[in-house]
């Protein structure tokens, strides 16, 4: 029988959360606007300069985070003898699209509703959203992912979600031409990946339609990193074992300095480059993803109520933390201050995700294993993900 790692799952709400906040941030333009040079004032310095980041400002890192975590389980449920690509297809599908599809509708219909053309300027990232007029096609794009459309008009996260289900459709493929071969073999293939990516992104770069799917060819590379990592974890998580707990320390260190890798060299322009960022962020995931299984500090810290809670909700707080945020703008930035507006959004954005986990998520996960059984194309693969270290053993 098989086990989740539910540090895993802690580590991808705790992203959730950091990604809520970074949102949150966004509505004060000095936060938005933040440069280095133009003086900003002292409490944004702190937040984009100092380790504050690590929960303030690392948005775009917990994105990665969730890409490698998705590399990861999908290697493990894909990577079997009795794999059926019918089964898996459809598993992702109720477990992405359909409550991908629930909460974009949510989030049309609370624009229709709530915006209006009278909102005085906030910042430039929030007036992005629900400004722009609704169109057959825009909502049609929205609704099937399809063609190259404006991410931002209506739930600016969905940009990932896109690339998740690309690549997701093309990943068995991918997994049984690099990843099940030896190790070597799928390091050559990984950066010749990853090489490519980037050189078709520096020259086709410009173009917005071509760089949507170039964006996806680079994540690809994000998600087998996480596929690696599942295929070797018992390697890993044996030799990390055997390391001092001042090793320990120092490679959590060293993690947590990657995942702050933008604030750190935010001035320098040629490091600060995004791919090459990504990789850093990946490796500092990476190491950080080993450590909560092989430290007994760090899993009991994961495994807690609160963060194992978070976890569970964590798509849900994902995809409705933005509709909470622009409803609680629209409706009440005449009448209330803006913090205790934001207040009141954040606790709104964890009752409205756990009733979406109980009553879209659930359901829908639950429909694909129905699903599966019922067309009996269901095989022993599951969604859950193999723990491979008996109790006691983690140190």
């Amino acid at each position: 029988m098989t086990k989740r790692y539910e540090e895993f799952d802690s580590l991808r709400g705790l992203a959730a959360l950091i990604v809520l906040i970074g949102h949150y941030m966004m509505v004060f333009p000095a936060y938005e606007s933040y440069n280095y040079e133009l003086n900003s004032p002292f409490i944004v310095y702190m937040i984009k300069e100092t380790p504050l980041r690590l929960f303030l400002s690392s948005g775009n890192e917990s994105v990665i985070l969730f890409f490698l975590l998705s590399g990861f389980v999908l290697y493990l449920s894909i990577n079997n003898t009795k794999f059926h690509y019918s089964t898996y297809i459809i598993k992702r599908i109720c477990r992405i699209y359909i409550p991908y599809l629930v909460a974009i509708i949510i989030s049309i219909l609370a624009k229709v509703l709530l915006s209006h053309n009278n909102m005085p300027f906030i910042s430039n990232w929030f007036s992005k959203s629900w400004t722009t007029s609704e169109t057959p096609t825009l909502l049609l794009q929205h609704l099937f992912f399809i063609g190259q459309y404006n991410t931002d008009s209506y739930n600016n996260v969905i940009w990932s979600l896109v690339h998740e289900m690309r690549i997701s459709i093309l990943f068995p493929l991918l997994i049984f031409l690099f990843i099940r071969k030896k190790f070597r073999y799928s390091l050559v293939c990984f950066i010749i990946l990853s090489v490519c990516s980037t050189i078709l992104l520096y020259l086709f770069g410009s173009s917005v339609k071509i760089t949507s799917n170039l964006l996806s060819f680079h994540y690809i590379t994000i998600f087998l990193m996480g596929s690696l990592l599942a295929k070797y974890r018992h390697v890993l998580i044996n030799c990390t074992l055997k390391m001092k707990k001042t090793i320990k320390i120092l490679l959590l260190a060293i993690a947590i300095t990657c995942f702050m890798y933008e604030g750190i060299v935010g001035e320098i322009d040629f490091l600060n480059n995004y791919i090459f960022r990504d990789y850093v962020v990946s490796g500092g995931v990476c190491i950080l993803m080993i450590l909560s299984l092989a430290s007994l500090t760090l899993s009991t810290f994961l495994r807690s109520k609160a963060l194992t809670f978070l976890g569970k909700i964590s798509f849900s707080l994902y995809l409705y933390h933005l509709i909470s945020l622009f409803s609680f703008m629209y409706l009440f930035y005449d009448k209330l201050p803006t913090i205790f507006i934001l207040i009141l959004s954040f606790f709104f954005s964890f009752l409205l995700s756990f009733l979406a986990y109980l009553f879209v998520e659930k359901p829908c996960i639950n429909l694909g294993r129905y699903l599966t059984r019922y067309g009996k194309i269901i095989v022993n693969v599951t969604d859950t993900i193999e723990y491979p270290i008996q109790k006691g053993k983690i140190r």
